[in-house]
């Protein structure tokens, strides 16, 4: 069942499906019955998409929904179901009686922990190194570096990294959430793929990771190098640090949800400090729900500054984005974004500037398409160099189609944004293809192969990667994924300072492999091969709330490292 600290979130969350509904005039007739409810699986994580069924006493069926982005439904049926069928991907079909009183239905599916080839809320709160760089690292083909997280080695490396969708990153060290937030403050993570970028701007040609702070399985937790704590339920605060070798770690985040009529709002602010380092976000969501229709908007303000970084002056950053998405039969979502970043490259004093207008779509429930068209621009201004400025149209496609009941083929292509890191304004390209298994319980499987293209300086990069996750038994779980990736850069540099360039050419390899082994139980027992390298960790309930934890694991600098603790669930 959903945890205690969770049980609110009926109330809360349909608490704007109910008042849409009074908005719109769209509550049915006197004659007919609403159910409404929400669909979470065993770990409290939302289930959206999910198919929804009410029966009568004979098995008819009387009406069907589908559980919206936050796990909510509404059910409406000419007399009251007897139960509901609720059927979500990769997971049990679960029958639910409908309650006589007619209050609220919730459903707890249980996922298959083969499918969750992302880590979970409960893995998360399970792995033995609680780093944005650690977590993202399971996921199948992410790169790690100490500083930054690639999806697979594209774009050299550089990603976008963002904190409950605030974006959080420095072209001038390279430094970005993976650096900022302190160990175990995470709760969950979301990973969004390289055909993406257009929506994010600079970096995001090396995908996206936004780090949940409040979706956590731990509401408490104190151990040797790390601390965090969360009050609320849905008006949250959390605080967390840790005191790492390389110095200490600090945040203080609080989110607040409030309902208007039909509007819903939910707003999250954070402030943190780092080595080097101090930032700050805010962001403020809306939305409205109805029946057919769905309108959202999104506004993000961050800033990050290392100008007093004591061996060197890496500047600071200000961003702000704007999004507006609808639900619908013609939903179009559109992104306004606007990045201004002042620091130093090297000795020189150097600006950097990149803004778009994107617009995109999601189409199909048999055949996916997922389309985005960016109209960027980027500068940079740099005291040795001058300025350099590009324009550009950035286009990306994914289709998804089924090839039978188990199959899928993936097919993608895309115009990386302007602006690849350490080489002023640059463009590139990406295409991929891929081929897909699930059986729909125990087994899911992929295989993915990609080729990207950039210039200035110019670089071809090619790779496959393969995942794999099997559920053995019903708490026995493999996770695998490995990358064989390797590119080719060819770059014009001097002989000799102030000498006549030459060409050079520097061939890198990037292999990557991860096995996952979890024993899903009361007391819960992980192994990693991660790198080589073993890692472990295992939590021991003390009763229904207070667990004991303890792993192994090793740091970016190589250092083997125990952690144990205590946590409230």
């Amino acid at each position: 069942m959903v945890r205690r600290a969770r049980e609110g979130f009926l109330k809360i969350a349909l608490a704007p499906v109910l008042a849409a509904a009074l908005a719109s005039g769209s509550l049915p007739a006197v004659a007919d019955e609403l159910l409404v409810g929400a669909v979470r699986d065993q770990d409290g994580a939302i289930v959206a998409g999910a198919g929804v069924a009410g029966l009568d006493a004979a098995g008819h069926v009387l009406g069907r929904d589908r559980s919206a982005a936050d796990g909510t439904f509404a059910l409406t049926t000419p007399t009251r179901p007897a139960a509901v069928v609720i059927t979500a991907p990769n997971a049990d079909v679960l029958r639910v009686p409908v309650p006589a009183d007619g209050s609220p239905l919730a459903a707890i599916v249980r996922r298959h922990r083969a499918a969750d080839l992302i880590p979970s809320v409960a893995d998360v709160a399970a792995l033995p190194a609680g780093s944005l760089s650690a977590i993202a690292s399971i996921a199948p083909y992410r790169v790690t570096f100490p500083t930054t997280i690639s999806d697979r080695w594209l774009a050299r490396g550089r990603s976008v990294s963002t904190v409950e969708g605030l974006p959080f990153y420095r072209r001038g060290d390279g430094g970005d959430a993976t650096s900022l937030l302190p160990s175990h403050a995470i709760g969950s993570i979301e990973v969004r793929d390289a055909l993406q970028a257009p929506w994010y701007g600079d970096r995001a040609e090396g995908g996206v990771i936004d780090a949940r702070l409040f979706d956590r399985a731990d509401t408490a937790r104190a151990a040797n190098g790390d601390a965090a704590l969360e009050l609320g339920g849905q008006r949250s605060a959390l605080a967390a640090a840790s005191w790492d070798p390389d110095g200490a770690r600090r945040l203080f985040a609080a989110r607040g949800s409030e309902t208007f009529g039909p509007l819903s709002a939910d707003a999250v602010a954070l402030v943190g400090t780092a080595p080097g380092a101090t930032y700050g976000g805010a962001g403020v969501q809306l939305r409205a729900a109805g029946r057919l229709y769905d309108f959202g908007a999104h506004l993000a303000l961050t800033a990050d500054d290392a100008s007093t970084n004591a061996t060197r002056n890496d500047g600071s950053v200000a961003d702000v984005a704007v999004d507006a998405s609808g639900r619908g039969p013609n939903a179009i979502a559109v992104r306004a974004r606007w990045r201004d970043e002042r620091g130093m490259l090297g000795t020189s004093d150097a600006e950097h500037h990149d803004a778009a207008l994107v617009f995109g779509t999601s189409r199909g429930n048999v055949v996916r398409a997922t389309a985005a068209l960016a109209l960027a621009y980027g500068d940079e201004h740099s005291y040795e160099t001058g300025t350099q400025r590009g324009y550009g149209v950035l286009p990306s496609l994914a289709l998804d189609a089924p090839l039978g009941a188990s199959w899928t083929v993936h097919a993608g292509a895309g115009a990386s944004s302007l602006g690849t890191p350490g080489y002023a304004i640059a463009r590139g390209s990406l295409g991929e293809i891929g081929v897909a298994y699930a059986d729909r319980r125990r087994i899911r499987a992929e295989v993915l192969a990609y080729t990207e293209g950039t210039t200035a300086p110019t670089a071809v990069n090619r790779g496959f990667a393969a995942a794999l996750g099997w559920e053995i038994a019903p708490r026995v779980s493999l996770r695998a994924w490995t990358l064989r990736d390797g590119d080719a850069l060819d770059a014009q540099t001097p002989a000799y300072p102030g000498g006549p360039l030459q060409s050079i050419v520097v061939r890198r390899r990037f292999d990557r492999d991860v096995v996952w082994l979890t024993w899903d139980a009361p007391t819960r027992f992980d192994l990693l091969l991660r790198g080589g390298v073993l890692e472990g960790s295992v939590r021991v309930p003390l009763g229904r709330r207070y667990a004991l934890t303890a792993g192994s694991y090793l740091r970016s600098d190589a250092t083997r490292t125990l952690s144990f603790g205590l946590i409230s669930r």
